[in-house]
């Protein structure tokens, strides 16, 4: 006899025994008032709660050494009293949602921020920092998210700010190059060290010294961020293997300078209007195999500078409207360019010694420059005639820096034309050998 089972159904105590477990992990939610304690409430909070700040200013500097949630109702914020950090971020898995942060320490050597971070898997997401010396300081903390946040630095406020240790931030070691005036006595905006893994995501950035600075980061992503009237823009020393985004920046000292760094992917990004002596839309210093590719540079005193990078690809981007396109150092070997737009610049091609070895087309497609003859016989978008770029002025730029006013008058323009049809033995010149006369689609 053939016995028929039942198929199980959670008993209704089953249920709420699942809601309860369920509850327990999401975490209680306490609310905190301006005139509280935030410290104590901070210490006394079970692992996983959620403290709800009301609106109203709540008292720091404060110290957060158990995974939980800050949130803020309105318009809550948490100020310093001017010494150390507002808030200190040590334990791991930590939140801190919709709040203000102002009133950080001013002194460098102790790395003063609104957010002090050293704990893992940290999320700061939608909070506005101002009126601190650094706005987020990831230090050690792996896996964090920034996403979302605003930050204004000091040089918004303050004409003269009172910084500890500023002068050593201010120093020209011979590649930062500090502006003049006092943002480079700022702190930076988000500030990464040995933060391995970080997702920094739509974030807003201004009047600070370095909008995003990143060093001994590998295996991050920087997406979407903006960035303007600061030093760099993203400053980035011995980070590796990371993804450079769809980020806009623009009206910097200097947008991206990347440095002593390989394996990154940057694309998608706007680099615009920086102007200035040193000013560059993209700085590469020590960078090697790394892909760059649709990024719009423009309105520049220099678009891209390569300096001692080698083995890089440049694709589709597009280097227009800068005084100089590109400046291009003996050092910097081995790199591909192809299916780029180059000009129209004032000029395209800055050559700080001999040309050397580069890759101006990829399986016999080159890159298409202003000017370039269009002897297109195949109808393939790709000219017969091999396209030169002359740099008339390098060794009298290097000598006689003010030469740089001849840049682009009608005589130097004239003569480079007719030399980059036939250039002459000794002078300085690269070679497209199958330029674009359109751009293409494949």
């Amino acid at each position: 006899m053939k016995s028929h089972r039942q198929p199980w159904r959670p008993s209704v105590t089953a249920l709420l025994l699942v809601a309860l477990i369920t509850l327990s992990a999401v975490g209680e939610t306490s609310r905190v008032l301006p005139g509280d304690d935030l410290q104590q409430a901070i210490d006394a909070a079970d692992e996983g709660e959620t403290l709800l700040l009301t609106a109203g200013v709540h008292r720091g500097p404060v110290t957060v050494s158990q995974p939980l949630t800050l949130r803020g109702e309105g318009d809550a914020s948490i100020v310093g009293t001017g010494i150390g950090s507002v808030l200190t971020v040590e334990a791991d898995r930590v939140r801190v949602e919709q709040l203000e942060i102002r009133g950080s320490g001013r002194d460098l050597s102790k790395d003063d921020a609104g957010i002090l971070i050293t704990g893992d898997k940290a999320r700061i997401i939608d909070v506005t920092l101002h009126n601190n010396l650094h706005g987020i300081y990831v230090r050690g903390g792996k896996n964090v998210r920034l996403v979302g946040n605003t930050v204004v630095g000091l040089a918004a406020t303050e004409e003269t700010p009172r910084v500890i240790g500023g002068e050593a931030a201010n120093r020209d070691d011979g590649i930062h190059h500090s502006p003049p005036g006092v943002r480079a006595l700022m702190g930076n905006g988000l500030h990464l060290w040995d933060a391995n893994g970080a997702i920094v995501d739509n974030n807003l950035v201004q009047h600070v010294r370095d909008g995003i600075y990143v060093a001994h980061t590998h295996q991050a992503e920087f997406r979407r961020n903006r960035i303007h009237h600061s030093r760099y823009a993203i400053h980035y020393m011995y980070s590796s293997d990371n993804v450079v985004a769809d980020n806009e920046l623009w009206r910097n000292v200097a947008g991206a300078a990347l440095m002593f760094s390989q394996n990154l992917d940057v694309h998608g990004n706007i680099l615009r209007d920086h102007s200035g002596f040193r000013a560059y839309g993209l700085l590469l210093q020590n960078v090697d195999a790394s892909r760059f590719h649709d990024n719009a540079i423009r309105g520049n005193r220099v678009g891209l500078r390569l300096q001692n990078s080698s083995t890089n690809t440049f694709r589709d981007n597009r280097v227009v409207g800068n005084l100089a396109g590109m400046t291009l150092n003996s050092s910097s070997r081995e790199n591909q360019f192809t299916r780029n737009r180059i000009g129209p610049n004032l000029r395209q091609i800055e050559l700080t010694g001999p040309a050397p070895p580069t890759e101006w087309s990829v399986a016999g497609v080159g890159n298409r420059w202003s000017g370039v003859l269009p002897m297109d016989l195949t109808g393939d978008g790709i000219s017969q005639w091999p396209h030169h770029e002359v740099d008339l002025m390098a060794e009298r730029r290097e000598e006689f820096p003010y030469v740089q006013l001849l840049t682009g008058s009608p005589g130097i323009r004239a003569v480079e034309w007719s030399l980059s049809r036939a250039p002459v033995p000794g002078m300085r010149f690269i070679t497209d050998p199958h330029p674009l006369t359109r751009d293409r689609d494949d």
